[in-house]
């Protein structure tokens, strides 16, 4: 029997495998050129090992991931095409810009970015992962099967593991670490450097790389203080130029963002970010006032999706027009309005601090067209203009 907490856990590690199910719809419907390899080798890995997984049962595990093969509506492919898109470029830039550098990604779970970059830039990037142990476990099996992704991680043979019963999997150590790839199982409400897993954590971490880290629809699980808290965590430990790219919903307080509190609810989840930070300024004060972050920029998935007219930056947009019209080719869309409107309830948000060793700014955030800009960081970490 589960407890209250372990089943909202439960709920929580649901919807990473929720969001592999959009990513699979979209990739097998050709919205990612070159398509994504990666994705078909993490839904085998669900199919394998979540019966295994805490809270699941052989039965309970095939009736989930029954729907995970389904076809999505066009909204859903759309909407998860241009959050993949949308951080696929930050990074990429992020890379290009740094060369030496590390990517953290909060909650990476079934996520195959670790796997592109990684199989792209073969030096000079360190890609870590940080989610629920059953998560990591799910996804180190899947590494442990496929003799392209452990040459991809470049994991030993000490990391190659296999199971066939719930008795093994829970006996299965949550982690891989290799010289470019670090897969480590923390729970992220309980960041500190004083506990024996977070100075296990710490140990994979360069403080003195630029640092990236990616939030996709994890700290909005997060209650605001324990969002503060992961932020200020990062600042404390990276010594170099740390930033944050953060992507979830947001409520606007209009009747589409109660519809889509409802639906929530009905699931059991709590989205604690949600209405606390219901909008773009709200959560520009939040990143630039409360956690001190500098050249705070944020949009809305609507106008990187080229659906905000009165946006007249000059800045080049996120995606092309000619890429905008193939994939509007794909599926047809009838009420643009609703699409619109949904993607207006997801953000975007990039916010960086200076570090003492080396305060420099990532320029190549600026290439893009934000709604909301801030000020940058200047050469000794202070603000300028």
């Amino acid at each position: 029997m589960l407890s209250p907490s372990e089943k909202q856990d439960k709920l929580i590690r649901a919807t990473d495998l929720d969001a592999l199910s959009c990513r699979y719809s979209s990739n097998s419907l050709s919205y990612f050129v070159p398509p994504d390899p990666f994705i078909n080798e993490l839904v085998s890995s669900y199919q394998t090992y979540l019966q295994y997984s805490t809270g699941y049962s052989s039965l309970s595990a095939g009736r989930v991931l029954r729907s995970v093969l389904n076809k999505k509506l066009p909204l859903i492919n759309k909407g998860t095409y241009l959050r993949t898109i949308a951080i696929d470029l930050v990074v990429e830039d992020f890379i290009q810009e740094f060369k030496n550098c590390q990517i953290i990604s909060l909650g990476g779970g079934s996520d195959t970015r670790c796997f592109r970059v990684l199989n792209k830039h073969k030096s000079g990037v360190v890609y870590h992962e940080i989610d629920f142990p059953e998560s990591v476990k799910i996804k180190k099996l899947a590494i442990s099967k496929s003799k392209q992704l452990q040459r991809i991680v470049n994991c030993s043979d000490n990391d190659i593991v296999d199971v066939a019963s719930k008795e093994q999997f829970e006996k299965v150590s949550p982690g891989m670490h290799s010289d470019r790839y670090h897969l480590s199982a923390y729970d992220l409400r309980t960041l500190s450097m004083e506990s024996d897993e977070g100075r296990a954590l710490l140990a994979t971490v360069d403080a003195n790389l630029p640092t990236l880290v990616l939030s996709e629809c994890v700290l909005c699980y997060m209650a605001p203080d324990e969002n503060e808290l992961v932020l200020k965590f990062w600042k404390s430990v990276i010594k170099n130029l740390l930033a944050f790219i953060i992507y979830e919903p947001m409520s606007l307080n209009d009747a589409f963002g109660d519809t889509m509190t409802r639906n929530l609810q009905e699931r059991g989840i709590n989205l604690l970010t949600f209405n606390h930070f219901p909008n773009l300024a709200s959560r520009q004060e939040f990143l630039s006032g409360k956690c001190g972050l500098s050249n705070v920029k944020l949009s809305d998935m609507s106008d990187i999706a080229g659906y905000n007219s009165m946006s007249e930056a000059p800045m080049k947009p996120w995606i092309p027009a000619e890429e905008l019209k193939r994939i509007s080719r794909l599926e047809m869309i009838d009420e643009v309005e609703e699409i619109r409107l949904l993607l207006e309830h997801y953000c975007l948000c990039y916010g960086e601090f200076c570090g003492s060793l080396q305060s420099v700014t990532f320029k190549g955030i600026d290439n893009y067209r934000w709604l909301i800009p801030d000020v940058k960081c200047s050469d000794n970490g202070n603000k300028s203009t």
